[in-house]
C-alpha cells in the first residue's frame, strides 16, 4: 500500500518534499527563539511562528501538486526530529504535532477539486494545519481550558494562512523564473 502511494511521486516530487521538509526543520529553531521573542510565555510560539513554520508545508503541496503532499512533508519532518534529537520534552509525542497537520490538510483539501492551487486554497491549507498543530499542543501538551484553546486555533489559523499566503506568493515567483528561463532557452535555440 505505501509502495502503491509512493509510486505517483516522481524522484524530483520526493526531492522537493524531502528539501522543503528540511527547510523547515532547519529554520524551525531560529523562529522559535524570534517567536518567543515577540509572544512571551502567554500564547503558544507555534501560533505566531505558524506563518513560516507552514509555508514550508503549503509551498511543498504548491509544487508537486500531488495529494498527499503535506502527509510526507509530516513525515520526513516527524524523522528529521528524531535523528536530530530536537523532541524538547515532549518525546516521541512530538511527531503527532507534525503528521496530523499535514493529515488534517489533505482532508481539508479535499474540498478543494484543484488541490493547492490559488491563494485562497493555500491560505485555508497553511491555516488548517497550523491550527490543528496549536489544538494538539494546547490540549495534550498545555492542557488549556476551552477558550483559550479556542482563541489559539483562531489565532493560529490565521497565522498559519499568512504563512500559506506567503507560500503561494513564492510558487508564483519561482514559477515566473521557470517560465522565464524556457522562453530564454527557446530564444536561444531560435
Amino acid at each position: 500500500m505505501v509502495k502503491k502511494f509512493l509510486q505517483h511521486f516522481t524522484t524530483f516530487d520526493l526531492v522537493i518534499i524531502a528539501l522543503l521538509s528540511a527547510g523547515g526543520i532547519a529554520t524551525k529553531p531560529f523562529v522559535r527563539a524570534l517567536a518567543q521573542i515577540f509572544t512571551g510565555s502567554l500564547i503558544p510560539i507555534g501560533t505566531v511562528a505558524g506563518i513560516f513554520y507552514m509555508l514550508w508545508i503549503v509551498l511543498a503541496c504548491c509544487i508537486v501538486q500531488k495529494r498527499g503532499t503535506a502527509i510526507l512533508v509530516g513525515i520526513v519532518q516527524s524523522v528529521l526530529v528524531v535523528a536530530f534529537d530536537m523532541l524538547g520534552n515532549r518525546g516521541l509525542a512530538n511527531l503527532l504535532v507534525y503528521i496530523i497537520p499535514g493529515i488534517t490538510l489533505e482532508l481539508v483539501m479535499l474540498l478543494f477539486p484543484r488541490y493547492v492551487s490559488s491563494l485562497f486554497s493555500s491560505f485555508t491549507a497553511g491555516g488548517v494545519a497550523n491550527a490543528t498543530g496549536a489544538v494538539i499542543v494546547g490540549w495534550f501538551f498545555l492542557r488549556l481550558p476551552a477558550i483559550p484553546l479556542f482563541g489559539s486555533a483562531a489565532v493560529s489559523y490565521l497565522f498559519g494562512g499568512i504563512g500559506g499566503i506567503v507560500a503561494f506568493k513564492l510558487f508564483k515567483i519561482v514559477k515566473g523564473f521557470r517560465t522565464s528561463a524556457e522562453d530564454f532557452d527557446s530564444a536561444d535555440q531560435a
